[in-house]
C-alpha cells in the first residue's frame, strides 16, 4: 500500500523554475506541521557559505520546533529546517530559523563560521538532481554567482 504524502510546490519566482516536494509526515510531523501552516511562504535564497550546494531562506517569526528526523549528511532534494534560538551559533543575537534546500552532493550542514549542525528533514524532491530537477538545481547554484533569488513555496495540488 502506498502513503499518499502531501506536496508542497518550490518556485524561483523571477524565472519559473520548480519542483513539487513531498512532506515527511511520518518522520517530522511537528516540523512539518509548522511549515504547512506557515504555507506560503516566500523570500531570497541565500546560498550556503560552509555547508556546500545548499540555499536557505530566513523565516518570519521564527519559532522553535522538537528535533525530529535530525540530519547533518543530507542528500541533494532534502528539505531542512533549521532553529538556532539566539545562543549565537546562526550568529544572530535573536531567534532565526531557516528552510534549507540542498540541491548537490557533498553538503554537511554547518552554521555561523562553519560550526556543524544538524537540522530536521522534513520534506524531499522525488527523482534525481542530475536528470529529473536539472533547472531548478541550477537556479539554486544562481544564488551562489547572481546573489538572492526569490523563492516561493507554496502548498501543491
Amino acid at each position: 500500500m502506498s502513503v499518499t504524502r502531501r506536496k508542497i510546490k518550490l518556485t524561483y519566482v523571477n524565472t519559473g523554475e520548480s519542483v513539487i516536494a513531498e512532506m515527511l509526515d511520518d518522520e517530522a510531523p511537528n516540523v512539518c506541521k509548522h511549515i504547512w501552516e506557515n504555507l506560503p511562504i516566500e523570500g531570497k535564497t541565500i546560498h550556503g557559505m560552509y555547508s556546500g550546494a545548499e540555499v536557505f531562506v530566513m523565516l518570519d517569526n521564527p519559532q522553535p520546533m522538537p528535533a525530529e528526523n535530525m540530519a547533518q549528511l543530507p542528500l541533494p532534494g532534502e528539505l531542512l529546517f533549521f532553529y538556532d534560538g539566539s545562543s549565537g551559533v546562526a550568529g544572530a543575537k535573536k531567534p532565526v530559523a531557516e528552510l534549507v534546500l540542498v540541491y548537490g552532493r557533498g553538503v554537511v550542514l554547518r552554521a555561523h563560521e562553519g560550526v556543524p549542525t544538524h537540522c530536521s528533514l522534513f520534506a524531499r524532491i522525488p527523482g534525481d538532481w542530475k536528470y529529473d530537477w536539472v533547472d531548478f538545481a541550477k537556479a539554486c547554484r544562481r544564488s551562489r554567482w547572481e546573489g538572492p533569488q526569490v523563492l516561493r513555496v507554496e502548498r501543491a495540488d
